[in-house]
């Protein structure tokens, strides 16, 4: 298995599900959204669900916090808003959005030789316009970074040796914390399931030379 490395700078807003007014980013890209850019590469569309779903269930997926940048809230009003039953209800509601500023994040994404070499030319040709998490968050740099020899991606990251924490489907190396995040892709459209996250932390070197793990 092949390990593609994708990396991304600047303006993000990975949401959660909520249907609150404070529309809030996750702390780390989630799954869904990492789907979702791949399969905007691939011109893949929201109404292909079964397809989406299929491209989910072939893929590992890691993520590395490189920076996490500053936090920034702005204000919208939205109208024929979905309320927590899903319906959609007339009138406007207003809504407050988080975004991360000079946000900086590397993810590793694993499957076969053929679907990695499949996304490879498709981030680096993408079908759809591509965006980090909202559409007022585009891309300010090539997403493509490098092919790599690895099955795992948590270890894939580590290997490129940056610093930051990472949030994986398969345990890694170091590892710190678990986590269960509601963000996995299911058969049925705008459902999503619970799935275990497995975070690492990164060994440093600090200026004694003694060897400590970044939590």
């Amino acid at each position: 298995m092949k390990t593609l490395i994708l990396k991304t700078e600047g303006l993000s807003a990975y949401g959660l599900q909520t249907f609150d007014v404070h529309r809030r980013a996750n702390h780390f890209p989630t799954r869904s959204a990492i789907i979702g850019l791949l399969a905007a590469a691939l011109g893949i569309t929201r109404k292909e669900q079964s397809t989406l779903y299929e491209l989910s269930e072939n893929l590992a997926i890691a993520v590395q916090v490189n920076q996490t940048g500053e936090k920034m809230v702005d204000y919208h009003t939205v109208q024929n808003f979905r309320s927590p039953m899903g319906k959609i209800q007339n009138g406007t509601k207003p809504t407050y959005r988080e975004y991360w500023c000079d946000s900086e994040h590397t993810f590793a994404i694993s499957a076969s030789n053929e679907l990695i070499e499949k996304l490879a030319a498709a981030v680096k040709s993408p079908k759809f316009t591509l965006f980090q998490g909202r559409k007022s968050c585009p891309l300010t740099r090539p997403l493509f970074e490098k092919l790599i020899d690895e099955s795992n991606p948590a270890i894939a990251l580590k290997k490129g040796c940056k610093t930051g924490q990472i949030f994986s489907d398969v345990i890694g190396e170091n590892h710190i914390a678990t986590l269960q995040v509601r963000d996995k892709l299911t058969s049925v459209s705008r459902k999503y399931a619970m799935r275990t996250v497995y975070v690492s932390g990164q060994r440093l070197q600090n200026s004694a030379g003694a060897s400590n793990e970044l939590t």
